[in-house]
């Protein structure tokens, strides 16, 4: 009767290689070491000679929309975050942007950023403030681009209040005009017809202070308005700390690359020819 072949035992040959693989890289521990130094130090020094760019961030308050008796909150683009994301990002803003700033159009694309500032309430129908950020390799048209855009996107969400504010100017003019026009009139009237001037008197002043309370409720509270004006401030193109992190682990994995292969390379090299 034959004698079944030998099975080879795999798991042992897996660890006699593991084992042969950590014997190398403790005998030659300085590779790694070495590895993971050079890779810290060339990445400071890459980081350290990195590009500088500028940022410039500006705060803006979208508004609360208010219904006109002023007791509905109302839900509108000013009340939905993403919609400054969406007017930054759009071509006509960059380009109005753009020429403000006195910068080609190419300068922003890919560089302006948008993002509700932590902290603020952003539950529907509750406007949240949003910081507005922009890059770019000088200060002053940074700066400048930062603040168009942020005018730019009050603009865009405060035309509903915007014509309640010119209504209620309006409203406001006319009460005025009116008051006087009866105050004119007052001298040389009978008694009646002063008692039914006071009377219009008082309904139309009534009317001209709850105009003027609904104004500054709307200027104060439903119009949007740039909380922070953007300031332009130097920084690295890239993080020092990503940066280093990336060297050390790239050289580390060089290292023991280097330890591994050191003696299979060293046989290739010195075999006879």
């Amino acid at each position: 009767m034959s004698r079944p072949p030998d099975v080879p035992d795999v798991d042992a040959e897996r660890e006699v290689d593991l084992r042969s693989h950590w014997n190398r890289l403790v005998e030659r521990w300085w590779l790694p070491a070495a590895g993971l130094v050079a890779g810290i130090v060339i990445a400071l020094l890459v980081s350290i000679g990195g590009n500088q760019v500028y940022t410039a961030k500006s705060t803006v308050y979208l508004g609360q929309p208010l219904s006109p008796t002023g007791a509905v909150q109302l839900q509108s683009d000013a009340t939905n975050p993403s919609t400054v994301g969406q007017i930054i990002h759009s071509e006509e803003a960059l380009r109005e942007a753009a020429r403000k700033a006195g910068v080609p159009v190419g300068k922003l694309r890919g560089h302006v950023t948008s993002r509700p500032v932590t902290g603020a309430l952003t539950k529907l129908g509750q406007t949240p403030l949003v910081l507005i950020t922009v890059t770019g390799k000088t200060p002053r048209p940074t700066q400048l681009a930062t603040n168009a855009l942020a005018q730019i996107v009050i603009k865009r969400t405060s035309t509903y209040v915007s014509n309640i504010i010119a209504s209620l100017e309006q409203q406001i003019a006319t009460y005025t005009k009116s008051l006087a026009t009866l105050k004119q009139q007052s001298s040389g009237l009978s008694s009646t017809d002063r008692l039914v001037l006071a009377i219009q008197t008082a309904q139309i002043a009534d009317q001209l202070t709850t105009a003027q309370q609904q104004l500054a409720v709307a200027k104060q509270i439903e119009l949007g308005k740039q909380e922070t004006f953007a300031v332009s401030t130097k920084t690295t193109a890239r993080s020092r700390r990503n940066t280093v992190i990336v060297g050390a682990l790239i050289g580390l994995l060089l290292g023991i690359a280097a330890a591994l292969l050191w003696e299979p390379v060293g046989r290739i090299v010195h075999r006879p020819a």
